[in-house]
């Protein structure tokens, strides 16, 4: 049986100075019966996007995590620290495991041949900005750690601050760059591999499954960034819910628990998508106490219509296709 190829994206969560598409990932290969079909990437293709995609992912969230736990404790991040506020902290290093994907890894993808001249340099850019970046971290939160501040009146708070801002800026650049360039190799990706499933099967539950994946992005993508054309949002949301209809009314999956459990997160998506339609239909912008709760961490704390609540439900069908495909792939 035909399966579709794993597909593991995450939404990530965007701060208050950059937004941040979406976030993917494509850990295996098509199905065998796939290979040589017209318009499907070869193995070598996949395992070059993949090292990116898997760089990407590993320090992507870290990163953006470690900037806002720096800034947090700052009045006017841009003026920068005086040196006398509370709670002063770094950054946080990323985990080793995590900045070893964008290595070793991304080196030996940029030497595969062919190369890949939509991928390529933005995956060296990205690569080269990180390592730049990962250098300053460690440095400035060693210093913290250590509570240097107390030793050298503070010039350390005020003369670190300014070259870690712009490598973070030359970072976020490069992040902007690299994930456009994936989400665009990710949607041909999902085409050529749709049109292979329905020439083969129909409109099967492989089908399906990588159909509602897609189409939950883009509404996902759609209803981002500070002011989404909602009219397209509502068309996008529409078709969403029709294709879910039509998986219903074709009784696909039926009988399959694990596909119960994708056809319950699609659901749920649906639903966060109209929420958040409403709240920006009705210009309703986040409270303070929503922002405090949202501080917290954890799905809990994602206020009704809030992109985050929506990314969370995007998380979500994704967690429920990744262990879908794998019992298929296991039987």
């Amino acid at each position: 049986m035909h399966a579709p190829s794993r597909v593991c994206r995450r939404m990530s969560r965007r701060n208050h100075h950059l937004s941040l598409a979406a976030v993917v990932a494509l850990v295996s290969l098509l199905g065998a019966c796939s290979k040589g079909a017209p318009g499907m990437p070869s193995a070598q293709s996949i395992e070059k996007t993949n090292a990116y995609i898997a760089c990407f992912n590993a320090v992507e969230g870290p990163v953006r995590e470690g900037y806002l736990r720096y800034i947090s404790w700052m009045k006017d991040p841009e003026a920068g620290p005086a040196g006398t506020e509370k709670g002063m902290r770094g950054p946080g290093v990323p985990l080793s495991h995590n900045v070893d994907r964008c290595e070793d890894p991304i080196v030996a993808a940029l030497a595969m041949v062919p190369a890949d001249v939509a991928l390529d340099p933005v995956a060296r850019a990205y690569q080269q900005r990180f390592l730049e970046l990962h250098a300053l971290i460690e440095q400035v939160d060693r210093y913290y750690t250590r509570e240097d501040y107390l030793r050298d009146d503070r010039a350390g708070v005020r003369n670190q601050h300014g070259p870690l801002m712009q490598a973070y800026a030359a970072f976020f650049q490069a992040s902007t760059v690299l994930n456009a360039a994936l989400d665009a190799r990710e949607d041909e990706r999902r085409q050529a591999q749709l049109d292979d499933i329905e020439a083969e099967q129909g409109r099967s539950a492989a089908y399906y499954q990588l159909k509602i994946l897609g189409d939950g992005k883009q509404l996902v993508t759609q209803l981002g960034g500070q002011s989404p054309d909602l009219a397209l949002a509502r068309a996008r949301l529409a078709d969403f819910q029709a294709l879910l209809k039509q998986a219903q009314a074709d009784r696909v999956g039926q009988g399959d628990a694990m596909w119960g459990y994708l056809e319950r997160a699609a659901d749920v998506l649906a639903r966060d998508a109209g929420r958040r339609v409403e709240r920006l239909q009705a210009n309703k912008p986040l409270t303070q106490s929503e922002k405090m709760l949202m501080q917290r961490g954890g799905r809990i704390g994602n206020p009704q219509g809030s992109a985050e609540e929506l990314n969370a439900s995007y998380n979500d069908l994704v967690a429920a296709s990744n262990r879908l495909s794998r019992i298929r792939g296991s039987r």
